[in-house]
């Protein structure tokens, strides 16, 4: 063969080489770079494109297109879930279909539909709430390492390494709620009556009855009332709670959800802060009264040191399995009940007056119907009482608070996945979490009707000429799709109590006050921003006029 075809080969490949180095240029170099880093995302989400609403090779639910193989879905998720489900559902156009996605590695399922979700509650073994509560305590409480050992024995999920022998701290407090905290028990009645009392004696101190029309923002206004007197009827009135400790109350609230994202504090500056403002004051109470622990008798239900005997008792578990110094560890715990009765209770206090208020014709509907419950007013005050158990039986009250749940509530349900579990036949895998979004199944059109944004109590009632079974059963169906206070063994434990004080604020404030509206005012929008957190903020406030009732 002949030797210079031979040698022609690698002169030409060395000709071609040197040609494209002398024609590199700075600008090509940033093109063919960014050509490089491109195509891998391109070809992620195409990928992820082609298999969007299949599930996947394990039968997990579908998950939806994404750019980066590891970040995956963490920029949507960060946006809020509420932004992410439309943009999600807008691939399927229909509510219901559940969800795999990723952030950071963690696999999140998303569970919308009310059947599904359901069953999530019912396979309590293998789904459950308790792995989180380390995240919980410490990212959203100020908690302490020490704080969750406290409250980790014989939980599922949670390594109990080194915790035998210890109290199972959860499972005696669940058994406190019940004794303390079910409908038409002692305690919870007489837990009511207290924060009536103290509801009618903040009213009595900003609305006496010689003063003429004010103007509030209806909003801060009603948490400004209930927030002592709740407090009150929880704690007892050794604890402190000025309107400086609510200020910084409502502050860290307002970055809840921040906080359980991990948030560093230059995001949210001075929420962790304004936490920790509140935590010095559960010190402090705690200093001072934990020597009463053993002199205060089993039977009291309320006294002033630690006012129900729910918080005498946590109390004195609490310092069963923490050191007397670990003073965080104690206050974040107590912190986590101060929270769950104030965050949730008021804001959605406040949107039922809200709507009752600027919703034509509902007011005057519910100050009839209370009539039939008005009770005398209660020693030193002129405001008027209402016998509790009464109120929680009227129909057309009860509709509107369903309603005002509806619309002013978003809760969400998170397991984590011990076994692998089967719902509606799709597989979730071990180590998953799941999101249970009962919020979405709240605003869906497909199941409430195109008056779904509509504040509306009559879908809670009978229709005119409607039969009764068929109401029956479609009043039935709305409830399966309200979860505002969870489900499973994770229940809200505060639910009874929630309702009755809500009831009764309404009822007093209803009836024993007077409201006008100022020119131009309207109600705020709910501000869904906060999807998952509970009792949702409005977006903005309402101004109002308000005296005593003449």
């Amino acid at each position: 063969m002949n030797s210079s075809i031979l040698n022609a080969a690698p002169d030409a490949a060395t000709s071609l080489l040197g040609s494209l180095v002398n024609n590199l240029t700075p600008v090509n170099i940033a093109l063919y770079a960014l050509l490089a880093a491109l195509l891998p995302l391109v070809y992620t989400f195409t990928v992820s494109t082609l298999n969007d609403g299949k599930p996947t090779k394990d039968g997990e639910p579908p998950v939806p297109p994404y750019w980066l193989p590891f970040v995956r879905h963490a920029f949507d998720l960060a946006a809020g879930e509420e932004k992410m489900l439309e943009k999600y559902r807008k691939v399927d156009g229909k509510p219901g279909l559940p969800r795999t996605i990723y952030a950071f590695g963690q696999k999140i399922y998303l569970l919308t539909d009310p059947a599904a979700i359901s069953l999530m509650y019912r396979k309590s073994k293998t789904l459950v709430f308790d792995p989180l509560i380390e995240h919980a305590l410490i990212q959203m409480f100020g908690g302490t390492p020490s704080a969750f050992r406290a409250l980790a024995p014989g939980l599922p999920g949670v390594d109990q390494t080194g915790l035998e022998e210890k109290p199972e701290w959860c499972k005696l407090v669940h058994g406190m709620y019940l004794r303390e905290l079910n409908p038409k028990t002692p305690s919870l009645d007489n837990m009511t009556r207290i924060f009536v009392r103290e509801l009618n004696n903040e009213l009595e101190k900003h609305m006496p009855l010689e003063k003429d029309f004010v103007e509030v923002d209806l909003f801060t206004w009603v948490k400004k009332i209930m927030f002592p007197a709740s407090g009150r009827a929880l704690y007892g009135t050794k604890l402190r709670l000025t309107d400086e400790l609510a200020k910084n109350f409502w502050f860290w609230d307002s970055a809840f959800l921040q906080l359980f994202k991990m948030y560093p504090d230059f995001m949210i500056p001075g929420v962790r802060a304004a936490r920790q403002v509140v935590i010095d004051e559960l010190i402090r109470w705690r200093m001072e009264v934990k020597d009463m622990r053993d002199k205060v008798p089993d039977d009291v239900l309320w006294e002033e040191n630690f006012g129900t005997r729910l918080v005498k008792e946590r109390v004195k578990l609490t310092e069963q399995v923490l050191d007397e110094d670990d003073h965080q560890a104690h206050a974040s715990i107590h912190l986590s009940l101060l929270w769950g009765l104030e965050a949730n209770a008021l804001p959605t206090a406040s949107w039922l007056m809200g709507f009752a208020l600027t919703t034509p014709g509902v007011l005057e509907r519910m100050r009839e119907e209370l009539k039939t419950c008005k009770e005398a007013p209660t020693p030193g005050s002129s405001l008027p009482a209402f016998d509790v158990e009464k109120l929680s039986k009227l129909p057309y009250l009860n509709a509107v608070w369903q309603e005002t749940l509806r619309l002013g509530t978003s809760s969400m349900s998170p397991r984590m996945v011990l076994e692998d579990t089967e719902i509606n036949g799709y597989m979730f895998k071990k180590g998953g979490m799941i999101q249970g979004l009962n919020p979405l199944a709240q605003i869906e059109e497909a199941y409430w009707g195109k008056d779904v944004n509509n504040f509306n109590p009559d879908r809670w009632l009978p229709y005119p000429d409607e039969d009764a079974a068929a109401a029956a059963r479609r009043i039935r169906e709305h409830q399966a799709k309200l979860r505002p206070f969870g489900g499973g063994l994770s229940i809200c434990p505060g639910r009874h109590f929630a309702s009755q004080e809500i009831l009764a604020t309404v009822a007093v404030m209803t009836v024993g006050l007077e409201w006008e509206t100022v020119e131009g005012s309207r109600l705020p929008e709910v501000n869904r921003a906060y999807f998952g957190a509970g009792g949702l903020p409005p977006k903005g406030d309402i101004r109002l006029r308000v005296r005593r009732a003449q």
